[in-house]
């Protein structure tokens, strides 16, 4: 039957859009509806499959059914409650009396129970003394502390329980006190030091005896003897494996018993690694002897000891020793397979010892990081090489340098396919300076050639060597010249202010190293077989060394400048005006300036580049030759005697000063005031016509090398008042 919408229906016959009904008007078709439906419902109910009447009678009868099941049920339920749940409760009243007599009765058999159990620990303690048992004793004593530990309710409220844990605890304090007597007749260990040297003695008896295998299972039971191993364990990295590694050592097995260690104090002494691994050889190997006896399955002290000590004197191995095997240079390292296949056999004994695990430590971890660690032991090495050249005495030295710059042109011919290339090359010819690329002939110190070589040396290497080798390399070679800096101006400071030939050497130095600096990136890169990710250059160290060269080149040439200028102003030359006549100690002053001067010169010539001698000297002997004019130019009267000193003293300087140049003529190139020294002495021995005519109305000499002022001044201070002089003096205004 399809589903009827009532809603539907009764929209249907009821029109709400429709305003004008009554309930009169629809109640006869909703009538009329319901007779509809109530014959589709018979005609549906005829044609079901299904009898109706049938299901109808069998649902009248299950429901009288369960209302009489319901009647008995409830009848049950009051029968239970009148008569069964008495029976329960006095049930469950005898079950809490049953329990209470139970619980009673466990309480007293548990005391009962640990009473018997300290009883029998007691006994077994007793039969294990009576067998010299170390091991059954403990076992017995310590089973019993840790039995009193958790005691039975009521037990720890009995005398009993207080006294039998106190007497187990006397027991076991005895018995360690006598386990750690076998233990150290076992194992003892004494150090004589001394000044020079300490002996260590290590004395083992320890074996597979009945006797030694139950010390170390009653040590082991009471959990003492991963502490004594533990000591002895401590004891060896301290006083044996440190002095091993760091001083002259020698291991001798005396006995099957006995060992001795012997510790020679040296003074800047490091044993080789072959010394080291022999030494513990050597020592394991005794102690692998009485250590190795399993007291149980599958433990033994030396497996106990190597558990303690491998990952520490695995450090230690890499740290002070192995770590130091790592060569300088590339040829060493790549011969280093000879070291590092001693140290996988040394730990192979190791492992085979059961010092080391088969898995875990390896003595050759630290070859993962060898890059980095030869790069740093190569930039120690090189370093700590170039400090000491740097420490030597700089009065070693060497000739070096070219007398003259070639003059054959250079060939472009190779270049001559691409005519850009060829012309950029030429115009570098024509534009850079020859003199760049050529170092003038002077003396150098030895050491500077050293350093030098040392810094080719650095580079060689680096080129042979992976990216992180090189580049650490290449900072090396630039920390020398950094270092050359700081280093030798403080180490030689004293020669460097006192000793001119210092001087001039350091000068030469410093101007060598720079003038290799300009080239040896190019160098560098030109060796080097791949680009690098860094830049690699050294010219912003050129104009650093130079400086450090001039710097106290400067220094030296002001203290000579100012021992000349003491020197005459010490004499009687500062004081001319108030004298008449000039003592000995003017000329003697001016003397002591010409023999100062000799002997830079007898000091320097040779050293320094001809060119630079001679502009040195020039500089000196200038600032000596205005010191002489400065002295007679600011006076106001001179007498004729003194005049004459003057032209004597002034014309000795004339003779001598050419001397002390490598020509006669380069006195006159360098020294800007020597024609004006010339004339000044003229003046002084001439006559006021003479210095007229040398005046020659503006245009002559005197004109030229004095201002009007000076030679106004010169002739009021040498000539008496005339009307001549007036006349002269007219005419240089």
């Amino acid at each position: 039957m399809a589903d009827y919408d009532v809603e539907s229906v009764i929209r249907k016959i009821v029109d709400a859009k429709g305003s004008t009904w009554s309930p009169h008007e629809k109640i006869p078709l909703i009538a009329k509806e319901l007779e509809q439906q109530k014959a589709d419902l018979r005609l549906f109910l005829g044609n079901c499959d299904f009898d109706i009447n049938a299901i109808y009678n069998e649902s009248t009868e299950l429901c009288a059914e369960s209302k009489d099941l319901i009647q008995e049920m409830e009848k049950c339920k009051k029968e239970i409650e009148q008569e069964t749940m008495a029976e329960i409760l006095k049930s469950i009243e005898n079950h809490d009396q049953i329990a209470k007599q139970l619980e009673s009765i466990n309480f007293a058999w548990n005391i009962v129970s640990d009473i018997v159990k300290c009883g029998k620990y007691v006994k077994n303690f007793d039969e294990g003394r009576e067998a010299q048992s170390f091991s059954k004793a403990v076992e017995s004593v310590y089973d019993m502390l840790k039995f009193i530990e958790t005691p039975a309710e009521g037990f720890e409220q009995l005398d009993l329980y207080a006294n039998t844990k106190n007497t187990a605890r006397l027991i076991l304090d005895s018995l360690l006190n006598d386990l750690y007597q076998a233990w150290f007749r076992m194992i003892s260990y004494t150090t004589q030091p001394d000044t020079s040297k300490t002996v260590i003695t290590l004395n083992i008896n320890i074996d597979d005896s009945l006797v030694s295998i139950d010390v170390l299972n009653a040590l082991d039971k009471c959990e003492k003897l991963s502490e004594k191993i533990s000591e002895f364990a401590d004891f060896l990295k301290k006083e044996v494996f440190v002095p091993i590694l760091q001083h002259d050592c020698l291991v001798c097995v005396e006995s099957d018993e006995v060992a001795t260690i012997t510790i020679n104090y040296k003074q800047n002494y490091t044993p080789t690694y072959g010394d080291v691994i022999g030494n513990l050889r050597l020592l394991f190997h005794f102690l692998n002897n009485k250590f190795n006896v399993d007291f149980k399955p599958d433990k033994s002290i030396m497996r106990m000891l190597g558990n303690l000590i491998a990952s520490e004197l695995c450090e230690m191995l890499i740290k002070d020793c192995f770590i130091d095997t790592i060569p300088n240079n590339i040829n060493d390292l790549q011969r280093y397979t000879l070291v590092t296949n001693d140290i996988a056999d040394f730990q192979n004994f190791l492992t085979v010892l059961k010092i080391f695990p088969p898995e875990g430590l390896s003595l050759l971890s630290y070859m993962d990081r060898i890059d980095v660690l030869f790069a740093d032991r190569s930039s120690q090495h090189f370093l700590a090489t170039a400090r000491t050249i740097m420490m030597k005495d700089l009065s070693v030295t060497m000739s070096i340098g070219v007398e003259k710059i070639p003059d054959e042109p250079v060939s472009f011919d190779i270049f001559e396919d691409d005519p850009h290339v060829l012309e950029a090359l030429e115009t570098f010819d024509k534009t850079v300076p020859k003199s760049l690329f050529y170092f003038p002939r002077c003396m150098i110190s030895k050491t500077a050639q050293e350093l030098l070589d040392l810094v080719y040396m650095v580079m060689e290497q680096a080129v042979q060597c992976s990216d992180v080798v090189c580049k650490k390399l290449y900072y090396t070679a630039r920390l020398i010249f950094e270092l050359y800096d700081a280093v030798v101006p403080y180490h030689h400071e004293n020669y460097l202010h006192t000793i001119p030939q210092y001087v001039a050497l350091f000068h030469n130095n410093c101007m060598f190293l720079a003038h290799n600096l300009q080239m040896l990136g190019d160098k560098w890169l030109s060796l080097l077989d791949r680009e690098p990710q860094y830049a690699v250059g050294f010219i912003d160290l050129v104009q650093r060394v130079r400086t450090l060269g001039h710097r106290h080149l400067a220094a030296h040439m002001q203290q000579q400048r100012k021992q000349i200028l003491d020197n005459i102003r010490s004499s009687d030359l500062n004081c001319i005006v108030v004298k008449d006549v000039l003592s000995e100690n003017a000329e003697a002053a001016v003397r002591q300036c010409l023999r100062q001067l000799q002997i830079l010169k007898n000091v320097w010539i040779g050293v320094f580049p001809p060119n630079v001698f001679t502009r040195l000297m020039g500089t000196l002997v200038n600032m000596f030759v205005e010191e002489l004019i400065h002295r007679v130019c600011s006076v106001e009267d001179i007498s004729m005697e003194m005049a004459s000193q003057l032209t004597d003293m002034y014309t000795l300087v004339v003779q001598k000063s050419p001397t002390l140049f490598q020509s006669l003529s380069d006195v006159e190139q360098h020294v800007k005031s020597w024609i004006k020294l010339q004339e000044l002495i003229f003046v002084l021995g001439g006559s006021l016509k003479d210095i007229e005519n040398h005046w020659n109305d503006g245009c002559g000499p005197l004109a030229v090398h004095f201002t009007r002022e000076e030679l106004r001044n010169l002739i009021k201070a040498l000539f008496q008042n005339t009307q001549f002089r007036a006349n002269l003096l007219a005419k240089i205004k």
